[in-house]
């Protein structure tokens, strides 16, 4: 007689899960089903009722179960990043942090999507939302919830944990938006560039909407610094964020006509012209900054010219490579961080212009309802956007020189 082995069995683990909204032109319907069913768990479909006009959303309840707690703790978190309601009547769970930087071991990672936590019986909307932070709320309910860094949490705040009372609110497409097709994440070939650049041009020539751009040396090395300088100069731009490179070769190109030391009439190299970044350095370190050379007449023209003659923000975060560095360029990266982090509080558009870690950084910072238009000559910057979560990313895969080219004619050409 063979014997029978003991067994123990597992723990059946259940949830009812709610979502809410345009559930099945998003997709969204579809990604809950494939959350649950690849990672192990089954649903019971409790309740489905379809929107039936523009107006209408649809709802659905599901029920949610498991036989391993570490699965179904994985599948409720995909669901939530989905937007899916969890233990919808039951309050936050609050806990302090117990240290500063450092937070309780089940602490809510916020998504990019607007988020509301359930208070006194009440949805409340967490502020300052960006993803990979953590959710501090003020009990004494002074001060709305709000997203913080680990690194700016101090000892003693009132952490969200687990799952219990927060909602995400995901975009969704809406029935009736005609230009959600352009916003939809697609890469833009080149057959596409003048369409994508009517339509950007379209969105951002409302001067109510607030666009940073966010821009690389290439915008320079490619004879796009002045367009973009125009479009500085007629208020289409806001803010600009970029790193030490983009400054010093704008300000070499309109000091000495080069960029990396390549004459940018011509496209010929310039003898000696290697050094010329080094000597626009020189130049700004002489006068004390990249305002002092402007306020003295040497800087005339370019970007930076720009910025600084419309009083336009802007912020240049050092790096390990910089020469220099110019004295402008912030090279502590928490504080960098934290400039680059105002600037783009409130913006509608972000333009990003050949710049991948720049580009990846920013839009990590920003909140999933703003449109983030970028362009790169190579499709793989914009992938790679994408794949760390931007997903609102608009990519235009051209030369950036053209496009800043196109898009100054586009808005100035009246």
């Amino acid at each position: 007689m063979q014997p029978v082995a003991d067994t123990i069995p597992m723990p059946h683990l259940e949830k009812t899960i709610v979502a809410e909204g345009h559930l099945i032109d998003s997709g969204l319907m579809r990604q809950i089903f494939d959350v649950i069913i690849s990672d192990g768990g089954r649903f019971e479909m409790l309740k489905f009722d379809i929107g039936r006009t523009n107006d209408e959303y649809t709802k659905a309840a599901l029920r949610v179960t498991c036989d391993d707690p570490v699965v179904m703790n994985t599948i409720l978190l995909k669901l939530s990043s989905l937007g899916c309601q969890i233990d919808i009547d039951r309050k936050v769970i609050l806990k302090p942090a117990p240290s500063d930087g450092v937070v309780p071991p089940d602490f809510y990672s916020t998504t990019n999507y607007a988020t509301e936590v359930r208070l006194d019986g009440h949805w409340v909307s967490v502020e300052q939302i960006r993803m990979d932070g953590v959710i501090v709320v003020d009990q004494a309910g002074r001060t709305a919830p709000v997203v913080k860094k680990l690194r700016s949490v101090l000892k003693g705040d009132q952490i969200v944990c687990g799952l219990t009372g927060v909602r995400v609110l995901p975009d969704f497409v809406e029935r009736d938006r005609v230009d959600f097709g352009f916003m939809s994440g697609e890469v833009s070939t080149e057959r596409k560039v003048r369409l994508a650049v009517d339509r950007v041009a379209d969105i951002i020539r409302d001067k109510d909407k607030r666009v940073v751009c966010v821009s690389g040396p290439v915008a320079v090395h490619t004879g796009g610094s002045t367009d973009l300088a125009k479009l500085i100069e007629h208020g289409y731009i806001h803010a600009l964020l970029a790193g030490n490179a983009l400054a010093v070769h704008d300000i070499e190109a309109n000091l000495y006509g080069t960029s990396l030391g390549i004459d940018l009439s011509t496209g010929s190299p310039v003898e000696m012209g290697h050094r010329n970044h080094l000597r626009a350095i020189n130049e700004v370190r002489r006068a004390g900054s990249i305002r002092e050379l402007v306020a003295e007449g040497t800087l005339t023209s370019g970007v930076m010219h720009a910025v600084i003659e419309f009083d336009i923000p802007f912020c240049l975060a050092g790096s390990l490579r910089d020469d220099g560095p110019l004295p402008e360029t912030v090279v502590d990266m928490n504080e960098a961080q934290d400039i680059y982090a105002q600037m783009l509080n409130g913006a509608d558009v972000v333009l990003m212009l050949s710049t991948m870690l720049h580009s990846i950084a920013v839009g990590n910072m920003l909140p999933a309802r703003v449109l983030t238009v970028c362009v790169d000559i190579n499709p793989a910057v914009v992938t790679k956007l994408k794949d760390r979560g931007s997903h609102q990313t608009i990519g235009i895969v051209t030369d950036v020189g053209l496009f800043l080219h196109l898009l100054a004619n586009q808005l100035l050409r009246a």
